[in-house]
């Protein structure tokens, strides 16, 4: 697969979880980011998203967390999420 049917399956994962739109962008190695103040959340992944999939998993979820609860998640309440799931 590559890097662009990645990232529109990620985009889809995560709007089919959020049942919202959501714009999905690769980054700088290591970069994570939800911005919840546009009309349409953008989610920056960093490349090593595209290497790593237990990484590129986990800040699906995050994400998914955040767009859902619509604020930024800490990180100790990320955790518990997690565990539950």
């Amino acid at each position: 697969m590559d890097d662009a049917e990645f990232l529109r399956r990620m985009q889809e994962r995560i709007q089919e979880s959020t049942r919202s739109p959501v714009e999905l962008a690769l980054g700088e190695e290591g970069e994570f980011s939800v911005d919840l103040d546009r009309p349409v959340p953008k989610v920056v992944m960093g490349r090593d998203a595209l290497t790593y999939a237990g990484r590129a998993r986990m800040l699906a979820q995050y994400a998914i967390l955040c767009l859902r609860e619509r604020r930024q998640v800490p990180e100790q309440e990320f955790l518990l999420f997690l565990r539950r799931n």
